[in-house]
């Protein structure tokens, strides 16, 4: 997979429709481009879901795709601090960022996304894939 992408794929509280200082950033500076999803499971965490690419798996997580056309490095790093991820929050980060292959009318893109990255066997799993904030 490509160490650079412009892609961004959402599958949480980032998604068009959820409302917070982050996601209307996300949705106000950056250019939607429609639904998509990977394999993998798609599960609550808390408030908000967790997911993990599992390229073999025969379920599927879906999200929102984004193409970040301006202020890339600013975006990674706010979203970055709203998943947690660096060396001032709790190790290991509850996320990671990965690019990962996103399917969307039937075309596969590279797209950065936030994987959980601790065990999630202890979680409910959202069997449809798709996350709802009125959970």
């Amino acid at each position: 997979m490509k160490k650079e992408t412009n892609m961004l794929f959402v599958y949480g509280t980032l998604m068009k429709g959820c409302d917070n200082p982050v996601a209307r950033y996300l949705h106000s500076t950056q250019t939607f481009i429609g639904e998509g999803y990977f394999p993998g499971i798609l599960f609550q965490v808390s408030f908000y879901p967790g997911a993990v690419y599992l390229p073999d798996s025969k379920n599927k997580v879906y999200g929102h795709l984004f193409e970040v056309t301006q202020n890339k490095e600013q975006l990674l790093q706010k979203l970055d601090d709203y998943e947690g991820i660096g060396s001032q929050f709790n190790l290991p980060n509850e996320f990671k960022r990965e690019i990962i292959p996103v399917v969307i009318e039937g075309d596969t893109i590279p797209a950065y996304t936030y994987l959980f990255n601790n065990s999630y066997s202890q979680f409910p799993a959202i069997a449809s894939g798709r996350f709802s904030e009125e959970v």
